[in-house]
């Protein structure tokens, strides 16, 4: 046994420091990781103007309540690709060694080469008329959706790896220095700007000669199939999973490593849903990012919540006794740590099964479950750690079937966790005995 972790150690280890040390993933990490405010402001407001409880909605479309609750949706994640095109190319040029203000910069440029590739015009029909109106100075606000959100991730990398070579270059206006270094900063960032706006504009032109038609569109299209059945899979999901865990095992935060993965596959799937939820149309997809803790990583990392409820309702010994009192609270709320360390998990051949068998059946079953419309597809409203347990099932269902499955998953998680945790805790309970003896 010893040998095999062994073996594992020296092949997952490197994995985890190579992604977590890619440049790429860490500036698409930490723009998503900025723009979880926007994201939940919008996601809460769409729950509260769509949540499915006949009398409620009836209180809140009689009192104007419906319309302002829909507002932030239009502002938020419909617009979700200005967010992410400027918070990811920030990102990014931090990650590279740009200081504050050059990182700035860097995303206002991305922001500017953005909105440069976004063709002008908008055709729709007049909903009383019914007469083809066309206003050609308008911005399609598609563009600036989920739809968007590749071109945003690819613009917000690339552009400020270009920029970055104009400021290790020092390529651009020099300022005396007597002139404030705020100032010098902007005029130094100048030359950088008009040539990457060059660029977007030609690639815009280039793009504009394809049957795509716009640079969005030509990679939403090209991305778009490939991605969204790698995510639609559910062994892609279950992949993630067990690098998570695998990775904890060894005591490496894998949620770091697993989430920089999921935002690239499942952020534009789960805007979808809330898109769709939100327009009291069907939901598209059955996999998005709010099932890695609504059915999987439930109460934390290695579905946590099963060794959890074992420590609460089983503890024989002091040691897990007194670990409990820090533990249940803890692990309520999704925060897994105190088990994973006290236990613990970590380096622990006898909880190693129960940590990576327990979050791919809970998840398994939730998928059947949603797979034969048992259960409804998720909203696209994410569940963020640290939300207690049936309270991350109803954010992420908005139903009460959702929230029913959640606690069927966690009495599933606590049978497997039991024989493994009945053993680790009868091991503690004959040191205890062994040492009071001794004295």
């Amino acid at each position: 046994m010893n040998g095999f972790i062994e073996k594992l150690q020296t092949i997952l280890v490197p994995f985890s420091q190579k992604v977590n040390n890619n440049k790429i993933l860490k500036g698409i990490s930490g723009g998503f990781s900025a723009m979880l405010p926007v994201v939940m402001v919008g996601a809460i407001f769409t729950l509260l103007a769509n949540l499915n409880i006949g009398p409620y909605q009836d209180i809140i479309t009689a009192c104007g309540l419906k319309k302002f609750f829909s507002i932030p949706a239009d502002y938020t994640t419909n617009m979700i690709s200005l967010y992410a095109v400027y918070l990811i190319a920030k990102a990014e040029a931090s990650v590279l060694g740009m200081d504050e203000r050059e990182s700035q910069a860097s995303g206002v440029i991305a922001l500017m080469a953005f909105l440069i590739m976004i063709p002008l015009g908008v055709t729709g029909t007049d909903a009383d008329s019914g007469v083809t109106v066309a206003v050609p100075g308008a911005v399609n606000t598609t563009f600036l959706g989920s739809a968007g959100l590749f071109t945003a991730m690819l613009v917000g990398i690339i552009f400020p790896w270009i920029h970055n070579i104009f400021v290790t270059k020092n390529i651009g206006i020099k300022m005396p220095d007597t002139v404030p270094p705020a100032i010098a900063k902007s005029f130094s960032a100048l030359i950088p700007a008009i040539a990457l706006a060059a660029l977007a504009i030609v690639l815009r032109l280039l793009a504009g000669m394809t049957s795509y038609g716009s640079v969005t569109m030509l990679i939403y299209g090209i991305l778009k199939a490939p991605l969204t059945a790698l995510a639609a899979s559910p062994f892609t999901f279950m992949i993630l999973l067990l690098v998570c865990n695998v990775l904890w095992f060894f005591g490496i935060h894998g949620g770091m490593v697993a989430t920089s993965i999921m935002a690239v596959l499942y952020t534009e799937l789960t805007l979808e849903n809330l898109a769709a939820f939100g327009a009291g149309q069907a939901l598209p997809n059955i996999l998005i990012q709010p099932a890695w803790f609504a059915m999987g990583n439930i109460g934390g990392s290695g579905c946590a919540i099963g060794l959890c409820l074992c420590l609460a309702l089983f503890s024989k010994s002091e040691r897990y006794k007194a670990l409990n009192k820090i533990s249940l609270p803890s692990g309520l709320c999704g925060i897994s740590e105190p088990m994973v360390f006290g236990v613990p998990l970590v380096l622990n051949p006898i909880m190693l099964i129960p940590m990576l068998v327990a979050p791919l059946v809970t998840f398994l079953l939730g998928y059947a479950a949603m797979a034969i419309g048992l259960v409804p597809y998720m909203i696209g409203v994410n569940v963020s750690t640290g939300t207690p347990v049936l309270l991350s099932a109803f954010t992420a269902w908005a139903d009460w079937r959702g929230v029913l499955l959640q606690a069927v998953l966690i009495a599933v998680a606590v049978a497997i966790y039991y024989p493994f945790f009945r053993a680790a805790d009868n091991q503690a309970l004959e040191e205890e005995k062994a040492g009071t003896a001794a004295e």
